[in-house]
């Protein structure tokens, strides 16, 4: 450096142990050049290195999305199956009320009852034996007894179902009572499955109580009903109280 003046150039000589290069001469704009060349490298693979790095979670979140995409799609879906079904639900209860109501009337009744009647068999399978009717007024309970005996000249078992129930008299307010208690429709059981079930080879005594009968004249006969086990009435008998 001469002058004050700051040197543009350097030249540096290597020397080894056996011999000498150089020297070589190194200019700043060079020098420069180079640095800022190696920065850009170093930057390039700083990037390069980053990008390599982020590219799993950049996958992820790319499947991710498409993954919150199909989510809310079904949640669409859904939402409008359950409208639909919710839509069914009414329509079906709306239903099944007017079908109650119809059911109630008493017109249908009278038509469940001549169906029951006509499901009678010719030829019953049972027969009632040995009928009694006990009225105790200080307990106020009617008892009705009787033997139900196969017809089966087999002697195999057979099975069903036995109802006894109590029909009120004409312009009674007293309402049709059943042994065992079930839901009645105009005298004549809803389901057939919940009387008094019986298997039999021979015979079987029955007996149906009736508590809280204050007024025996409330009640001018008694009907027994047997069903078989597919639910058709083989047998009912009127007994006059």
């Amino acid at each position: 450096m001469k002058n004050g003046k700051k040197a543009k150039s350097w030249f540096i000589i290597i020397i080894g142990d056996k011999e000498r290069r150089g020297p070589f001469e190194v200019t700043r704009r060079a020098l420069i050049l180079s640095t800022a060349c190696l920065m850009i490298v170093v930057a390039a693979i700083a990037a390069g290195s980053s990008l390599l790095y982020s590219r799993p979670y950049i996958s992820a979140s790319s499947r991710l999305t498409g993954e919150l995409a199909v989510a809310r799609q079904t949640i669409e879906e859904t939402n409008r199956e359950k409208e639909t079904l919710s839509e069914e639900i009414k329509a079906l209860q709306a239903n099944i009320k007017a079908s109650r109501e119809r059911s109630s009337s008493p017109l249908a009744a009278g038509k469940r009852k001549e169906q029951a009647v006509a499901k009678v068999g010719a030829k019953p399978f049972v027969s009632l034996e040995e009928i009694q009717i006990v009225y105790n007024a200080d307990n106020k309970t009617l008892k009705v007894r009787f033997i139900i005996k196969s017809q089966s000249t087999d002697e195999d078992y057979i099975s069903g179902y036995v109802f006894i129930i109590l029909n009120p008299a004409p312009g009674s307010s007293a309402s049709y009572k059943s042994s065992p208690v079930v839901e009645l429709a105009d005298g004549v059981p809803r389901s057939y499955t919940k009387g008094e079930n019986f298997s039999i080879a021979r015979f079987k005594h029955i007996e149906g109580v009736f508590p809280s009968i204050s007024d025996r004249s409330r009640y001018t006969s008694a009907s027994i009903l047997v069903y078989a086990d597919d639910g058709t009435l083989r047998l009912k008998k009127e007994l006059s109280l």
